[in-house]
């Protein structure tokens, strides 16, 4: 009995916490999206990318009140919009050296007087796109882009093994997710870890040390696993074309590419790794995604760019295996000025 008490108790405090916790640190009585979704916003804080690659050095990264990156711009001004994961955000990039900059400045130049803005958040998905296109793109005022560019697939290569990995989501598991400070330490725990785990944090690599194989590390995943995760992954990207269509713009989907593989006379290799998947499997798996988003784009009659198959990279263009350095992101920004210069 004297047990049960102490248990008890216990749990009673521990509620108690859980509760001064939420009331102090949730989004319970917020009403705007950002807040909801945990955007960074208002953001200004110093970055220093000098130990990732050569040239880099401390800068200043900034989201303006609409957690778009930047210092700020008015929204009605927007005609691309940009949505991804890390290699969209490019948080170890000045801002000047993004993709996004550089496709800025290559259509200005050509004469087309457009601004680019960059709503790319680390870590996410297709999953997450589409919590952004429902909760956030929407509520930014008087922004009416004519392009969404929607750079895809590297995360999605992972999402399979997620547990948010489904549409079918209870109104009560999401208003959880986008209030409780709680759920999001624990989603940003589970994110981080899972990460660690894909080899999706920023470090630096040592290009010239690696050795290149041409055997994969793990099992392929059986064909019928890889037909359910495939066409979930597509069902995603309609739900995203759809919502972009809904703002009044065009949706152009971009195939990713990792720096851990390549094809050696169209024989695929691959970085060896101490553990886990090496660059074979990461090819064969992103190979997959990308194929499946150019199959979708086909299907439903809108564009995909194959940066994938088209802009070849070389040694020096990432510093990890898949960020980009400023001579990389170059690489990117002005092949899509290349491709939207007769859409803008």
């Amino acid at each position: 009995m004297k047990l049960l008490r102490i248990l008890i108790i216990n749990l009673a405090v521990l509620l108690g916490l859980a509760v001064l916790v939420e009331l102090a640190f949730g989004e319970w009585l917020a009403s705007h999206p950002l807040g909801r979704l945990a955007i960074p916003h208002n953001v200004k804080r110093t970055i220093s990318a000098a130990p990732l690659y050569p040239g880099g050095g401390e800068f200043v990264y900034r989201r303006d009140a609409y957690g778009l990156r930047g210092s700020g711009v008015d929204p009605a001004r927007i005609r691309i919009l940009t949505l991804g994961g890390s290699t969209t955000n490019q948080l170890y990039l000045p801002e000047e050296a993004t993709w996004q900059a550089v496709l800025e400045r290559s259509l200005r130049r050509a004469g087309r007087d457009v601004v680019v803005a960059n709503a790319g958040l680390d870590g996410q998905s297709t999953l997450g796109m589409i919590a952004d296109l429902d909760l956030w793109i929407p509520y930014i005022p008087n922004l009416r882009p004519r392009v969404v560019l929607v750079y895809v697939g590297i995360n999605d290569v992972y999402l399979q093994d997620s547990w948010r990995d489904s549409l079918r989501v209870t109104k009560l598991s999401r208003e959880l997710e986008q209030r409780s400070a709680l759920v999001h330490l624990w989603s940003t725990a589970e994110g981080s870890l899972q990460a660690r785990r894909a080899e999706l944090t920023h470090h630096a690599v040592d290009f010239t040390h690696a050795a290149w194989t041409d055997r994969p590390a793990q099992p392929e995943v059986s064909a019928g696993q890889q037909a359910t995760a495939l066409a979930a992954y597509k069902v995603r990207l309609a739900h995203i074309a759809n919502r972009i269509e809904k703002l009044g713009a065009v949706p152009m989907f971009i195939t990713q590419v990792r720096s851990d593989y390549r094809f050696d006379n169209g024989r695929l290799v691959g970085i060896v790794k101490p553990s886990g998947p090496n660059g074979v499997d990461q090819g064969r798996a992103l190979g997959r995604i990308n194929a499946t988003t150019m199959d979708f784009c086909r299907e439903r009659l809108v564009t995909c760019l194959d940066l994938a198959s088209e802009v070849v990279f070389e040694d020096g263009d990432f510093y990890d295996y898949e960020h980009n350095t400023p001579r990389g992101a170059e690489k990117i920004g002005l092949w899509l000025a290349g491709k939207l210069a007769g859409h803008v």
